[in-house]
């Protein structure tokens, strides 16, 4: 069974998609574990990182998206996840190889309009029966992602689920499905400060759910929602051979809030893991001299052999 890890923030910008990729493409690539990258992000640039739009074109006129999957678990029919499978679409060296082991199901940008809805545990009920199946809507509506994976979590050793930047609807699937989720963030003022308040956001979806569980007869044994695994810091300003003492004291401050949390690794401010990103490789996989210098710090492999601490299989 897999290990799901969530990665989220409802700030846009932290890494999150470039953290939840390049963990990916190490654990598969120099670690060869088994990993499914799931986009539910509408943004699609997980996606976008795995190969070219062109292609997934055509992946998605062929197969379809995870819009696709979404719709059939609201029409109530099988979800069918492994026919929404991409197998290992990321090609590495100008494409004569491909990273074996990691697969990824596809976002859509479609998805944006099925991110807002779902039932709710609320307002005046005429009796009993009434409350229980609103609240069997409230819990289906949040436990597609479990459905899901439910199907395929034997095949994997590890399946990341990259959020979009909110705590709405898909992101609550990922919480009730994931084993643990892993928060990116800028070690500076606006990317920290929301760190606290958006574990209370998470620690409180996962008492909504309980509740419905209770109102629906459903109550058990395991967590409602996912556990915070750690944080993990990106982008971190360089001044000289140090980091700067703005980022240092921030990165000194979130353990005192959050607790010993924080990843021990963390990635800097570089260039070339935008270039890489534009080529829809890893930093490691890509030539510009850029990128080659960013990979020669070794970031995401060291934070790569923390993760595989942290969340063993």
């Amino acid at each position: 069974m897999a290990t799901v890890v969530s990665f989220i923030n409802y700030k846009g910008g932290v890494g999150k998609t470039t953290s939840t990729y390049h963990i990916g493409c190490s654990l598969a690539g120099h670690h060869r574990k088994r990993v499914l990258f799931i986009d539910i992000d509408p943004q699609t640039n997980l996606t976008f990182l795995c190969a070219p739009y062109e292609k997934w074109e055509q992946f998605k006129k062929r197969a379809g998206t995870i819009k696709d999957m979404y719709k059939r678990y609201q029409e109530k029919k099988a979800v069918d996840t492994k026919r929404f499978i991409w197998r290992s679409p990321i090609e590495v060296l100008d494409g004569r190889a491909r990273i074996d082991g990691l697969d990824v199901v596809p976002c859509d940008i479609d998805l944006i309009g099925e991110d807002l809805g779902g039932a709710a545990v609320g307002g005046v009920f005429p009796n009993v029966e009434s409350l229980r199946r609103n609240a069997k809507a409230f819990l289906r509506d949040r436990t597609f992602l479990r459905t899901a994976i439910k199907e395929v979590d034997h095949e994997y050793d590890y399946i990341l689920i990259d959020c979009p930047p909110n705590l709405y609807l898909m992101t609550q699937n990922a919480l009730v499905v994931s084993d643990y989720y892993v928060v990116t963030a800028i070690p500076d003022h606006l990317s920290t400060i929301g760190l606290s308040i958006l574990r209370q956001k998470v620690d409180k979806i996962g008492k909504m759910l309980e509740s419905a569980r209770t109102f629906a007869g459903e109550a058990g044994a395991h967590p409602a929602v996912a556990k915070l695994g750690g944080v993990i810091f990106v982008k971190v300003r360089i001044g000289g051979a140090r980091i700067t003492s703005v980022h240092q004291e921030k990165m000194r401050e979130v353990p005192t809030i959050l607790g010993p949390v924080c990843f021990e690794q963390h990635t800097t401010e570089l260039i070339g893991y935008s270039e890489a990103a534009e080529a829809s490789v890893p930093v490691w996989a890509h030539p510009s001299p850029n990128a080659k210098m960013a990979a020669g710090k070794d970031e995401y492999q060291s934070i790569t052999k923390e993760f595989l601490k942290r969340f063993p299989v």
